[in-house]
C-alpha cells in the first residue's frame, strides 16, 4: 500500500503529546464512534479513563485547510489517538504525504529513536521506540485509506504494529 495519507503522522506525534481536552461541538468525522470502549480495553488490558474529539485544521502541507478529526482515549496506562481526514486526491499529495512521513521519521531518527517499518498487507505501520535518555513513550501507529477517508490510529505504549493494526481494521469497517 502506498504511504499516502502519512502527513497524519506529524499530526499525531503532535497530538499524541498534548493534553486531552472536550470539546463541545460536534466533529466532522466522528472519530470517538469508531472504536468502542471494550475494544479498547480488550487489546489494552486497561480501562478506558478518559477520551476527547476535536477537529482541527490543518495549518500547511498538502492536507492545507482540510478538517482533521482526533479522538483521543486514555486507556491504563496507554494513549490512544485515532486521526481521520479525507483522502489524498492526486499523486502530488500521495507524494508530499510520503515525504512528510520520511521527514519526520529521519528527525526522529537524528534524535537517536529506533524507528521500524513494518511489513503489513493493507496498511502502512510503524513502530516507534525513544533513546534511553528521553521519558517518551514507545508507540506504533498504522494508515489506512478507506472509503475515500484517510486515518492514522497510534498507540502509545508497549504495543505491536500488528494490535494497532487489528484496531485499524475495526475503523477502515466502520467508516
Amino acid at each position: 500500500m502506498r504511504r499516502s495519507q502519512i502527513v497524519l503522522l506529524v499530526a499525531m506525534i503532535l497530538l499524541a503529546a498534548s493534553p486531552l481536552f472536550a470539546v463541545d461541538a460536534a466533529t466532522k468525522y466522528k472519530p470517538c464512534s469508531l472504536l468502542t470502549a471494550a475494544e479498547l480495553e480488550t487489546a489494552l488490558h486497561g480501562k478506558v479513563d478518559r477520551s476527547a474529539e476535536r477537529d482541527i485544521t490543518i495549518p500547511d502541507g498538502p492536507f492545507k485547510g482540510d478538517v482533521m478529526s482526533t479522538c483521543d482515549w486514555v486507556v491504563g496506562s496507554n494513549t490512544v489517538t485515532l486521526n481521520v481526514i479525507r483522502g489524498p486526491k492526486n499523486q502530488q499529495e500521495q507524494a508530499a504525504g510520503l515525504a512528510s512521513l520520511r521527514a519526520t521519521e529521519e528527525t526522529l531518527k537524528q534524535k537517536g529513536w529506533t524507528v521500524e517499518l513494518a511489513n503489513i498487507p493493507g496498511a502502512d505501520c510503524t513502530s516507534f521506540k525513544p533513546p534511553a535518555s528521553e521519558s517518551a513513550a514507545p508507540g506504533a501507529q498504522c494508515f489506512m485509506v478507506s472509503k475515500g477517508l484517510a486515518f492514522g490510529l497510534g498507540v502509545n505504549g508497549s504495543v505491536t504494529v500488528q494490535l494497532v493494526k487489528a484496531l485499524a481494521d475495526k475503523v477502515a469497517a466502520r467508516l
